[in-house]
């Protein structure tokens, strides 16, 4: 007698769970940092309330995120709000979204349990951790978004321009012939983003570009240790255009998937919301090839100015547009993952310093022609927690 009023009192419990159970349950959540850099730990708080006529001895709260998915045991009792924390570790690169929620709850002995799936759509940005190349990373105390160069402003019109030795490959309307005629050379006019160390950064976004080549694919029990090529060079781009913006020099970003000629980010200063947007969500999924991408950015490239070209194979075609610019007078800094032989020597003027340990390479002959390269495998990666958008002045802060 006494196990069966046990059993009928536990079930009589039960079945006054399941009708006046929790209802109206609402969950709430804030994520710190906002817009962390990939590999970062997030941390999540929930705020749970509802509302119940009974005591509840027990809930279970799932979260299911793109990247994984947490638990949370609580013993709620008679209380109808309550708030807990918990992190994520190693979100990566890209938009972070809230998949699904559920709430489970039961009678003491979990004979009789409850569920609802509340919604949520809460999301977040995870932006590609920089990285820095040639010795620069952030210096003590300074955070990305905060520029510590000054204004650009200038006290005359004749300041605007200035005069420099002519170039291969300058137009005929920029010849200072007044000038040329004093020296006896010929004198090029400089434009302003000639002269404030304007950079054009290229990323090569189509698949061909991070095919591994059989020979550099890493042994199976380690393979999975080190990001794939593509988001390291998403990372470079993001380092090039936050040393740009400490240094204020003006930028251009272009990658494949705009119309012909259309750069991504052309400018000075911070950063654009919509700049950090897409090397958030962008992948190797551009339909247009480096070369294509190089001969469309090219139209606006200057003698002098300096280009910055990413991408994860060096192949040929590619490889004689540049050495056609570095003749011209055009720097030109090379980051990649896999080089490929050299059919024959591009050029045989003065060697520089060779940055690549790869011989009879396409990069060797870049080199020879003065180019810079650099291998994404020898980065260092320097994570910024968190980006805040300021959307109505048009200028985000970055922290």
């Amino acid at each position: 007698m006494f196990l069966l009023m046990a059993v009928l009192v536990l079930m009589f419990g039960g079945l006054l769970l399941q009708v006046l159970g929790p209802r109206r349950i609402k969950l709430v959540r804030t994520i710190t940092p906002l817009c962390p850099a990939a590999g970062a730990a997030v941390q999540v708080q929930v705020r749970v309330s509802f509302s119940a006529r009974l005591l509840l001895p027990w809930m279970i709260v799932t979260d299911y995120w793109k990247d994984g998915s947490h638990q949370e045991l609580l013993f709620p009792g008679f209380r109808r709000s309550f708030a807990y924390t918990y992190t994520l570790e190693g979100v990566r690169r890209g938009v972070c979204q809230l998949q699904g929620c559920s709430v489970r709850w039961g009678d003491l002995p979990g004979w009789f349990t409850g569920s609802s799936q509340p919604e949520g759509r809460d999301s977040f940005r995870v932006l590609p951790s920089p990285l820095y190349f040639g010795g620069f990373a952030p210096e003590g105390g300074w955070l990305p978004g905060e520029t510590r160069f000054s204004g650009r402003g200038r006290s005359s019109a004749d300041e605007t321009m200035e005069i420099r030795d002519y170039a291969p490959g300058d137009p005929l309307s920029r010849i200072h012939w007044k000038n040329s005629a004093r020296r006896g050379t010929l004198q090029s006019r400089v434009p302003e983003r000639e002269k404030g160390c304007m950079t054009c950064v290229v990323l090569a976004n189509d698949p061909q570009s991070y095919l591994a080549p059989p020979g550099a694919l890493a042994p199976r029990a380690r393979r999975g240790e080190n990001p794939a090529a593509f988001e390291k060079a998403v990372s470079t781009a993001m380092g090039l255009l936050l040393a740009a913006e400490n240094s204020g020099s003006y930028v251009q970003l272009y990658s494949g998937g705009w119309p012909e000629g259309m750069a991504r980010h052309e400018g000075l200063g911070q950063i654009p919301a919509r700049v950090l947007h897409m090397l958030t969500e962008i992948a190797a999924d551009g339909s247009r090839s480096l070369a294509a991408l190089l001969e469309d950015a090219s139209r606006s490239w200057l003698p002098g100015m300096k280009v910055a070209v990413i991408t994860g194979q060096l192949e040929e075609e590619s490889a004689k547009i540049m050495a056609r610019f570095l003749v011209q007078g055009v720097k030109v800094e090379l980051y990649y993952a896999w080089d490929h032989p050299a059919p024959a020597p591009a050029h045989t003027g003065a060697a520089q310093a060779t940055l690549t340990k790869t011989a009879g390479s396409i990069g060797d002959s870049l080199v020879r022609l003065g180019a810079r390269l650099y291998c994404l495998e020898d980065a260092k990666a320097y994570g910024h927690r968190e980006v805040e958008y300021h959307e109505s002045p048009g200028k985000p802060t970055l922290r």
